[in-house]
Formats: structure tokens, sequence, C-alpha cells
């Protein structure tokens, strides 16, 4: 295009088939990542002859040869007979090759029961809001003061000073306010 810079045109077509070479090819940065992997990979490959996996004496020698432990072989050997998977393929791929989808289960995860509990936790604050707003000033001034603080919660002394009347009056105007909330919530 006429007018534009060759790298504001070109930055974004450089990062895409850098994403694109990363992802085609992303097990090459995981097989090998340390100097001993690396050492390990590339010996590893000179020495397997056979396609099958190493017996045990072959695992002890080749460590005893590499300067590394047999897990670390066993470890390597693994790596490199991984197969990989895409996890970019799109349906319409799938149905032409007739293949089947492999989803991984996260089982720590317990999304449905996350989204009930939100959905009640909004109910519930929705419902203790009306009736919140169902009561006079004064009481939801307490219930506020006394239990929807966070920190600095009022003490009965503190807030009978504040309105000029007895603490055992605020804790019966609480009383009654709680019992008021109670029912509207649970009607």
């Amino acid at each position: 295009e006429i007018g534009v810079r060759l790298v504001s045109f070109a930055v974004h077509w450089i990062k895409a088939e850098i994403h694109e070479y990363v992802l085609r090819n992303w097990r090459i940065v995981k097989v090998a990542t340390t100097k001993a992997q690396r050492k390990l990979f590339f010996n590893l490959r000179k020495a397997k002859k056979k396609l099958g996996w190493f017996n045990q004496y072959e695992v002890d020698m080749l460590a005893k040869t590499l300067g590394v432990t047999s897990k670390d072989v066993r470890e390597m050997e693994s790596r490199m007979s991984a197969q990989d998977m895409r996890f970019d393929f799109h349906m319409e791929e799938e149905k032409n090759k007739n293949c089947s989808t492999r989803y991984l289960k996260d089982k720590t995860s317990n999304f449905a029961n996350l989204i009930v509990e939100d959905n009640w936790d909004l109910h519930a604050t929705d419902k203790l809001s009306a009736a919140l707003s169902e009561l006079d000033l004064r009481s939801q001034e307490i219930i506020r003061a006394r239990w929807l603080q966070d920190d600095n919660k009022s003490t009965l002394q503190m807030l009978a000073k504040k309105y000029g009347i007895s603490a055992e009056r605020v804790r019966q105007l609480e009383q009654n306010a709680m019992k008021k909330i109670r029912f509207s919530v649970e009607s």
C-alpha cells in the first residue's frame, strides 16, 4: 500500500509467522531445555539404533557413558518418542478425516458449581438489599454498622452514643431489624 511504512506493515506478519512456528514446533522447546538435556538429547538420538525402547542394560550403559542418571535417560527417551497432537484443528478438518477429538478434562475444575454459587450469591445479595431497604433509616444504619462493615464494626455503646439512646435499646432495634430481614429473605 502507498503511504504505509514497511515496518508497520511487516510487524504483524512477522509476529504471526513466529507465533505459527512456535505452535507448530512447541515440542522442540520442551524436549531439551537445559544444557545437560540437550547433550543427552543429541547423544540419545545417535545411540538409538532401533525403533523400540531401550532395555535396562542399554539405559545403564548410556547413562554411564554420558554421565547422567538412568532416570534422565528414560525421561528423555519418553520425551523423544512422544507424539505431538494438534490443538489448532478445525471441525471441518475433523469431519473430513473421520478422526475423533480428544478433549482434556480438568478434574479439578468445578465450573458448574461455581456458576451456581455465584448465582446464589447474587440472589442472596439482592434479597438482602431488598430486605434492608424495607427497614427504617436508623435500623439500616445499625445493621450496616454492626454486621456489614469489614473493619471498624461499631459496638452497641458507640451506636447508643451516636443516637442518644441506651445500648440495650440499640440491641433491641438490631434484634427487631434482624427478624424483619430474616422474614423478608426467607419469603
